[in-house]
């Protein structure tokens, strides 16, 4: 081929150019069109960095991620309890009732359900209870590791015991004593009606959240309930030998379901994988069933994920069918999340996890961003977009914070640049949406849509996604100058957060137990079971390593298989003051106990006593007892007082936990204040408050956000490709599925149904020695490639291989091409530029800066015609141009 090399004036980039280009404009003016960036998104004022990628709008020490956290489960905390005297459950309200109200300034009030049917009983809002428990559950769970507070044991049984005394069948139920996991009739404050919908992958995860319950909580029943499930499921499976028939149907029920006349409205697909994980959960406690009926079952679940869910990938309902208030026949957030940590969770059983794992979780942000009104993309670098292709208004928070914990996962498991940074900053901007009132605005553009009205969304759920994603990526993600276990292999069953020593135990430790902690201090001992580990340079057996950050904290991991009992010692930045070092007024007792700091508490059940602690530093927290006795305390902070109170009943005694927190403070000198109420929960039996100690600090440093991060390497992508694995080309390279990219459909549209040529183009292709790269594409009026990068410069290499007849109409064949908002070429004809039809074309373009972090390949066609493109690849700009 014969090529003329041309430069720009301007040197804004060089590339090369088949000389037979017709219709052919270099343009240097930017275009309408780049990277997308707003002055504010949900609920603050954007802030970049300086490459213009989001950064944090809190800037305390203590970071953003933390306070959501704490925002989270303070607002779960302090929500209205149901009125005894007219309900027969005494719970926090959000437990039977979905629906929420919360003013600006953070006064909750619990909302009338919707009747939709007009009947009495017609609870339609209520249908969202099966999804709730799953995150109020599994949430908690994981917030009781992070704190030790033990508020999320008491919400745990009161949660797990009303899922169980309210919402399942009868004995003579077709599927007896079963989750009436989407009771959309029967009144919520009392018994569900088994009519409504019974949804299985809902249930599924209902058992799922409440196994891990029982691992810290250890009640029995609860056990034993989950096993039951798991034996129903089991005596319902399909006995078929046929991979392409789903276990089971979506519903137990399908007469009762309102879309019961909608075409395949009864067919099961990507929900089978929540239905494994609670399987594989069952199996790994030991629960293999009667005659390993259970064993059978997970393996069913297996069989038809890797065997026809996998190999239908692209198809929009393979990842779907799920969300409970519509048929869903569209990949959605709940179903996508649980089958990516599948694949993860058993690599061995699905060998191509590497592979599955990106394909789908990108093919999600294809997927969803088709609807102009919601306007899913990138803005300032980081994605958004809404839980589905047909929803929701502009509310783009909730489903880039659930796939933000599947990023950060996927990246350090398969140790991807590229991956850690599309969990960075997610997390960063679907965590601008909450306000420290507890007032949530999931809109981008600002103001509540779903998080106005359904409270799993606004709170529950972000608390789980949120502690997630900061336990893959402590270093970045974690609270600064503050001890917390980030992530365990197991259940944390217990723990106590002391000065210079965390004490804690896990429901068991089977081979490869792993936990991480970052800690403000380096350990100078861990031990396992009584027994001193060993500090080693990896965790290939028992022992633990050390990563220090520049701030003075550690990332630790610890080893410890066979062994559940952890102790960690070292020198603390925190200071404790003892209950008898504090200021007391009113009536208080003294107790003793072993168990507690000191051996022993002040305690008082009288509403005129209180305590006061002054400190100096930018963090504190007030540790003391917790039990079935236990009353209810006002805290003011610096004679503020907060939203939250404390409420000191627990189902079960236990000493030495952090009651109330607060982070993030000026480093000044702070009064801490606790007023007894002489108040009780309707589920105490006693009024008592109980003081052990304060601890808190003033220990600084930041070990910053992640500024600056993102791959600078070599990205390679085939459109339209439909392989599960990466084609490797002529020079060994690897290509991928492209994926990240927008092309607006339209709402309720299949991006990869109308724009992907998946079938490949059979014809000789000419001008190159790697035909595949070109036998696919894309194919649209308009559509944009985002591009995840690091700073620096790079090179982006475009091809094309003209697979439509000439049309007569020329100029619906011609694409123009902008990069990074600037128009590059204007009115280029492939076939003309190649010399045919089927022939390849390459373009490269040098010297590409990204703009807010990102590489944005726009191609349209301006005449009612259609742009296209075959592959792409983005590099490091080669070494005679750095």
């Amino acid at each position: 081929m014969h090529f003329i090399h041309l430069q720009k004036r301007y040197n804004l980039f060089w590339f090369w150019l088949d000389i037979s280009i017709i219709f052919l404009c270099i343009i240097t003016a930017p275009s309408a069109h780049a990277a997308t960036i707003q002055g504010h998104y949900f609920a603050h004022d954007a802030v970049q960095d300086r490459y213009g990628v989001i950064a944090p709008w809190y800037t305390s020490l203590n970071g953003q991620f933390d306070f959501r956290v704490r925002i989270a489960a303070e607002t779960m905390k302090r929500y209205p309890w149901t009125d005894s005297r007219t309900e027969v459950v005494s719970v926090p309200a959000y437990m039977v009732n979905g629906c929420w109200q919360i003013t600006a300034d953070g006064r909750i009030s619990v909302a009338p359900m919707e009747t939709a049917d007009g009947g009495q009983w017609s609870h339609w809002a209520n249908g969202d209870y099966g999804q709730r428990v799953y995150f109020v559950l599994s949430g908690l769970v994981d917030y009781y590791r992070y704190t030790g507070d033990p508020a999320a044991i008491a919400h745990i049984t009161m949660q797990a015991n009303h899922l169980l005394d309210y919402t399942l069948t009868s004995q003579d139920h077709p599927w007896p004593r079963f989750p009436i996991s989407v009771p959309v009739k029967g009144q919520g404050y009392h018994y569900y009606d088994p009519n409504g919908f019974i949804q299985l992958d809902i249930a599924a995860s209902q058992g799922l959240a409440l196994l891990k319950a029982y691992q810290l909580v250890g009640d029995n029943r609860w056990l034993d309930a989950a096993k039951h499930w798991g034996d129903v499921f089991a005596e319902h499976l399909h006995k078929n030998s046929e991979p392409q028939e789903a276990p089971w149907g979506r519903y137990a029920n399908p007469n009762d379901i309102r879309w019961k006349e909608v075409a395949g409205m009864n067919r099961l697909t990507g929900g089978t994988a929540m239905i494994l994980e609670f399987f594989e959960e069952l199996v790994r406690l030991g629960c293999n069933g009667s005659d390993n009926q259970i064993i059978q079952t997970r393996d069913a679940c297996r069989v038809y994920i890797r065997d026809y869910l996998l190999p239908a990938w692209l198809e929009n309902e393979t990842w779907g069918r799920h969300f409970w208030d519509w048929p869903a026949p569209v990949q959605t957030i709940i179903t996508t999340d649980a089958a990516l940590r599948c694949f993860m969770a058993k690599p061995d059983y699905f060998p191509n996890w590497r592979n599955d794992v990106r394909n789908i979780m990108t093919l999600y942000l294809n997927h969803t961003c088709v609807n102009p009104d919601s306007g899913g993309d990138v803005y300032s670098g980081a994605w958004a977009y809404p839980e589905s292709y047909s929803c929701c208004v502009r509310s783009l928070d909730y489903a880039p914070m659930e796939m933000a914990a599947a990023y950060a996962q996927y990246g350090v498991l398969a140790d991807s640049q590229w991956s850690r940074e599309m969990a960075r900053r997610q997390i960063i901007l679907t965590t601008y949406h909450a306000h420290d009132s507890g007032v949530v605005e999931d809109k981008i553009d600002g103001g509540a849509f779903v998080a106005g009205d359904w409270f799993k969304i606004a709170h529950p759920m972000v608390l789980k996604h949120t502690l997630d994603t900061m336990a893959w990526l402590p270093d970045i993600l974690g609270a600064n100058r503050e001890n917390h276990i980030m992530r365990s292999s197991s259940v944390v069953k217990s723990v106590i957060y002391g000065k210079g020593r965390i004490e804690y135990s896990t429901f068991d430790a089977p081979a490869n137990t792993v936990d991480v902690l970052r800690l403000a201090f380096a350990p100078r001992s861990i031990t396992a079971d009584g027994k001193h580990l060993r500090l080693n340079k990896n965790l290939d057996k028992n022992g633990y390593t050390i990563r220090k950050l520049p701030n003075g904290d550690c990332v630790v991991s610890i080893r410890h298989d066979g062994k559940t009992s952890i102790v960690v010692e070292g020198k603390d930045p925190q200071i404790a003051s003892n209950d008898t070092d504090l200021k007391y007024t009113g009536k208080w007792n003294i107790l003793s106990n072993p168990k507690d700091f000191s051996g022993k508490v002040h305690v008082t059940d009288s509403n005129t006593a209180a305590v006061i602690c002054f400190f100096k530093g930018n963090q504190v927290r007030l540790i003391g007892l917790a039990n079935p006795a236990g009353g209810m305390a006002d805290v003011y902070l610096d004679n503020a007082r907060q939203l939250v109170g404390i409420d000191y009943w627990n189902p079960k005694e236990l000493h030495q936990q952090v009651l109330y927190y607060k982070n993030g403070l000026s480093n000044d000198e702070h009064e801490l204040k606790i007023v007894a109420r002489g108040a009780k929960n309707p589920l105490s039996s006693g009024c008592n408050i109980y003081i052990d100690a304060i601890q808190y600090s003033a220990a600084k440093g930041t070990n910053g956000f992640g500024e600056g991060g993102g791959l600078t390497g070599f990205q390679r992508m085939i459109f339209g490709y439909p392989k599960r694995v990466p084609y490797i080309d002529s020079a060994g390279s690897e290509w991928l599925p492209a994926t990240e990219f927008v092309v607006r459909t339209g709402n309720s549209t299949d991006s990869v149904a109308e724009t992907w040529w998946t079938q490949p183009n059979t014809k000789s292709i000419g001008n190159t020695s790697d035909p595949e790269l070109y036998r696919y594409g894309v194919h649209a009026s308009q559509f944009w490639v985002n591009i995840t990068v690091g700073p620096g410069k790079y090179y982006i290499k475009l091809k094309f291989a003209e697979r439509r007849e000439i049309s007569q109409d020329v100029l619906k064949q011609m694409v123009t091409i902008h990069i990074n908002g600037n128009t590059i070429i204007t009115n280029m004809n492939i076939a003309a530029a190649a010399g045919a039809i089927n022939k390849a074309l390459d373009l490269v373009f040098y010297d590409i800066s990204p703009k807010n972090g990102v590489i944005e390949i726009r191609l349209s066609n301006q005449h009612g015609g259609e742009a296209i493109l075959q592959a792409m690849e983005v590099g490091p700009n080669p070494a005679s141009l750095q």
